[in-house]
């Protein structure tokens, strides 16, 4: 837990120091914390795809967890609750179906296809969690209201629009406590910036930083799966992997592109509780020891290559390839 500790708290820092140069400094100088803080704010935010698997009967974990959300996941009015529903993306019988909220199949290669994958799938979800924290105390107090208007929608971050939660994984009280303060926050944000405490100039470049950093992230996640099922119908684990990318190449470039070890996608497909930390070595391994036609091969792609093929439609179908050991 030290590594997650001390590689959150730098990179809060980063956030803090980049976030106010960019939100008081002048240009130039403003344009480097920007550029500190969207990466700083993508990286603290990526954190919350390893809290969703932590283990809830460890304290260690539990506390990150707490500390994560009131620094950065509450303030932003994403807590961690809004993600637990990535689990049912590694659930066999979910994955790659509409019942999976991060899978959806890009049928519409072109560059504007891939545009709206980003832009409508990152500030779409984004739109529905934020009026859903609009509506949430008349929700509270007519439990009903919010799936007569939304369907459940907006109680989490989800690339599928179509998903709708489950409930598999019940929130704690600190999730319910967390919900209601980032609820409380937004009524807050909204209060200071009608009353002019808060400028609408710094209310922009605060939302232009979060924005960008979410962008940056639904970039990354493009280059997560393959993104092929067309038909929409479960798989078995093998085609989970083949249909997820490991990004490999330059580590400094793939850990700045996919933090928090998220270009080991396909990898962390097989092994979903190993912390990220310990992901490049065990690729590494993996390599190592695997014969040369395993389908583990097929999926380790570098950054431009993949983007090259995501754009082509060429990358290989899960049918297509040796069953891995």
């Amino acid at each position: 837990m030290a590594i997650y500790w001390t590689d959150f708290l730098f990179s809060y820092a980063a956030l803090i120091t980049g976030g106010a140069l960019w939100l008081f400094a002048s240009a130039p100088v403003a344009v480097i914390g920007l550029i500190f803080g969207v990466y700083a704010a993508y990286r603290c935010g990526s954190f919350m795809h390893e809290i969703v698997h932590f283990n809830r009967k460890k304290s260690g974990e539990m506390a990150f967890k707490g500390a994560w959300n009131m620094m950065f996941g509450i303030p932003i009015m994403s807590p961690s609750v809004l993600y637990d529903s990535h689990l049912e993306h590694h659930m066999p019988d979910s994955f790659g179906t509409i019942r999976d909220p991060e899978y959806v199949p890009i049928n519409n290669r072109s560059f504007f296809g891939l545009a709206n994958f980003v832009f409508g799938h990152v500030l779409g979800p984004i739109s529905m969690v934020a009026l859903r924290m609009l509506l949430n105390p008349l929700i509270w107090i007519f439990p009903s209201l919010g799936k007569k208007l939304m369907n459940g929608k907006g109680t989490a971050l989800v690339i599928n629009w179509d998903y709708v939660p489950t409930g598999k994984q019940p929130p704690t009280s600190f999730d319910r406590f967390a919900i209601v303060a980032a609820t409380a926050l937004l009524y807050a944000y909204i209060a200071l910036i009608v009353s002019g405490i808060i400028p609408l100039l710094i209310a922009a470049k605060i939302l232009v930083l979060v924005i960008v950093s979410m962008i940056m992230n639904g970039i990354r996640t493009l280059v997560a799966h393959r993104y092929e099922n067309y038909d929409g119908e479960s798989v078995n684990k093998q085609a989970q992997l083949t249909d997820s990318i490991n990004l490999v190449g330059n580590p400094v470039i793939g850990g700045l592109f996919a933090p928090v070890g998220l270009r080991f996608h396909a990898l962390h497909h097989l092994v979903q509780t190993l912390p990220y930390h310990g992901l490049a070595k065990a690729h590494a391994k993996l390599m190592d020891e695997l014969p040369a036609d395993d389908a583990y091969r097929t999926v380790n792609v570098g950054i431009a290559q993949a983007m090259v093929e995501l754009k082509r439609g060429e990358r290989i179908a899960a049918k297509d390839v040796i069953p891995a050991t």
